[in-house]
């Protein structure tokens, strides 16, 4: 029993050196392999940026210049807004956008058009469909500024991912602003944690 017992600890010393060799805690360790924000963060240089002076249909193109090979899937929901001085001032997605081309019904109205009304009836989406492309065209001019929303918050690129996660799940964000010391580097989506996490779910 003697000889098994040190045989056991003997097999047990060397990854307790490695640790304490290492200055890491046992937390460290079990998590060092989940990247940090930063590194799973898309760079502010590869994100979409539009300034809140520009006029809502250059956000429309923006948004599909980053579309799938085939133009059918957008890479990005949702647009970071900043000022002359590269600062985040707000954020533009696709549900604002829409909304900003047909308020009639897609704004804050009670009005549902379509409320009561089977799939089938086509003369009213026809009519829909013609004054939707009207005000597409007349709406396209309206300044970013007056469609993005503030930014809820945003986070430092050394949190850890599932900290953010239950941040973005909390406040029901899918795209959360990166800076660091003001300065704004990138944004981070749930479908990049996603892609991440997801790596260590798998059977």
């Amino acid at each position: 029993m003697l000889v098994l017992c040190r045989v056991l600890c003997s097999e047990a010393v060397p990854a307790d050196e490695e640790l304490i060799k290492s200055n890491k805690t046992y937390g460290e360790v079990m998590h060092s392999d989940i990247p940090d924000v930063q590194k799973v963060m898309i760079p502010i240089d590869r994100y979409p940026c539009i300034k809140g002076g520009e006029p809502i249909g250059n956000g429309v193109a923006l948004m599909l210049a980053h579309s799938s090979a085939d133009n059918q899937h957008l890479h990005y929901e949702e647009l970071l807004v900043i000022d002359d001085k590269d600062q985040l001032v707000g954020m533009l997605n696709t549900t604002a956008i829409l909304s900003s081309f047909f308020p009639s019904i897609l704004g804050d109205s009670s009005l549902q058009v379509y409320f009561g009304k089977q799939q089938s009836f086509n003369d009213l989406s026809v009519l829909l469909e013609e004054h939707f492309r009207v005000e597409c065209k007349r709406q396209a001019s309206t300044a970013v500024s007056n469609y993005m929303r503030k930014p809820h918050r945003s986070i430092d690129g050394s949190m850890s991912l599932l900290h953010a996660l239950e941040i973005m799940i909390k406040d029901q964000e899918n795209t959360l602003p990166v800076t660091e010391n003001s300065i704004l580097l990138g944004a981070i989506r749930v479908a990049d944690i996603f892609r991440v996490l997801g790596g260590y779910c798998t059977i």
